[in-house]
């Protein structure tokens, strides 16, 4: 990935200058050079991905060559370099829009560790771009799977019929439900969604349809119900399958005459809905059971979506992972971090029995609960260190070791990297001194 990278290096000392890009190359980026403002200025019409500045750039400020590249390209990060004795200058640098700083002498493994922090986002735009990932409404994927259900969506989009929507829990299917409505005629009116398994049976008649005054002990005024607030738009039903088989007649009778009457009384109110229900129960097994009525099973079987789950998925999850991390930092106000290879090897290895929406709280709980440049195996939940639907992974007694995989995973880059320590460390996405001090741990210096 870093071979479509280009770092633009701006120093002023020919030796430090060709030292610095030599290592940048030794690790697959693309360098340009400059020795003076005027060269760096001239840089911008390269597609330039980071730039490395010295502050001192003989006659020229390296303070100046950052505006330039504040003001002409905002979204470059730039790392400034100072002298060990010159901090208050790289404080004002970084007033004025530096991304970090680092001090001379420069050590690699602190620049890699900068590197790997502020061009991952690069790097995945460009892949974004190369790739063309899919995506709609607030849903994103690159699967053959994913890329079935947008089309779905936008085919569905274009009707008026209810839409059945089925996946386990966590899938995402309200946010397939939203993206429907928001590609259909109705968008322009109200989306209401409802969960059926988070109302008590004695009130879901009433949150759905409505009441008027005086239909039950205090009901000191009436309310319209969800089906009505939905007027002219879309109803969302989540979990449809936990509706009580006393209300199942009236919501096939809906769907039917778009009629109802409110709880208390007799007058017919219409609405002019579309209905979008959802459900992670296996509908036909519950009509087989008598647990739901079969017509009202093929009211709602109009128009269905599958939506699969996380683990039939796996190459979706690098780029739900940086979707995640942008926004949860965004939120969090972090910095968004890296992420270690071994870490992403292993969330697309991991089953995921909550599926996106575990994947999110998992990634929320790693940004929140760490401070490092960089995620690694270590910022895992103590609940994610054994996965019980998983055979894949190596257990001991007591369940999944996460200490051997991080042995292991060290070792083996260790090996990939012929021994060199700062390559493999920078392929952990870990610093050098980590990786020495987790070998001194283990007797294995």
């Amino acid at each position: 990935m870093n071979s479509a990278l280009t770092i633009l290096v701006v120093e002023d000392q020919n030796r430090e200058r060709v030292a610095l890009s030599r290592m940048l190359k030794s690790e697959g980026y693309r360098t340009i050079a400059a020795s003076n403002r005027p060269e760096a200025v001239r840089a911008f019409k390269d597609p330039v991905d980071l730039v490395v500045c010295d502050l001192r750039l003989g006659n020229d400020n390296g303070l100046e060559v950052l505006k330039d590249w504040r003001d002409n390209k905002p979204s470059v990060p730039v790392l400034m370099v100072t002298a060990y004795g010159d901090i208050h200058s790289a404080v004002e640098a970084m007033k004025l829009g530096a991304s970090d700083y680092l001090t001379k002498p420069l050590k690699p493994d602190e620049l890699l560790v900068l590197l790997n922090r502020y061009l991952p986002m690069r790097a995945r735009e460009k892949k974004q771009n190369a790739i063309n990932i899919g995506g709609i409404g607030r849903m994103i994927g690159q699967s053959d799977r994913m890329r079935e259900v947008f089309d779905q969506i936008h085919r569905v989009a274009t009707s008026d019929s209810t839409v059945l929507i089925v996946g386990e829990s966590g899938t995402g299917k309200e946010l397939v439900a939203s993206a429907i409505h928001e590609n259909s005629r109705r968008r322009n009116a109200p989306f209401i969604a409802v969960n059926v398994t988070a109302l008590p049976d004695a009130l879901i008649e009433s949150e759905l349809f409505g009441y008027v005054r005086g239909a039950f002990t205090g009901a000191v005024e009436s309310r319209e119900g969800r089906f009505r607030a939905a007027n002219s738009g879309t109803l969302f039903m989540d979990e449809v399958g936990d509706l009580p088989l006393t209300l199942q007649p009236k919501l096939l009778r809906v769907l039917e005459t778009y009629s109802f009457a409110p709880v208390g009384s007799n007058l017919e109110s219409q609405v002019d809905i579309r209905l979008i229900a959802a459900t992670s129960r296996v509908l036909p097994e519950m009509v087989r059971d008598g647990q739901f009525r079969i017509d009202l099973y093929h009211r709602l079987n109009v128009l269905t979506i599958e939506l699969p789950p996380l683990r039939d998925r796996p190459s979706d999850i690098p780029i739900l992972v940086e979707h995640f991390l942008v926004d949860c930092a965004k939120r969090h106000l972090r910095e968004v971090p890296g992420v270690a290879p071994e870490l992403l090897n292993y969330l697309q290895q991991y089953e995921w029995p909550g599926n996106v929406r575990q994947l999110r709280n998992v990634i929320e709980n790693m940004l929140v609960m760490g401070d490092e440049k960089v995620l690694t195996l270590r910022n895992l939940p103590k609940y994610l260190s054994g996965n019980p639907l998983s055979e894949q992974h190596p257990s001991g007694k007591g369940g999944f070791n996460l200490e051997n995989l991080e042995k292991e995973a060290i070792l083996s880059a260790l090996k990939k990297s012929f021994g060199n320590r700062t390559h493999a460390a920078h392929t952990l996405g870990i610093s050098v001194r980590t990786l020495q001090r987790k070998l001194k741990l283990w007797g294995m210096e």
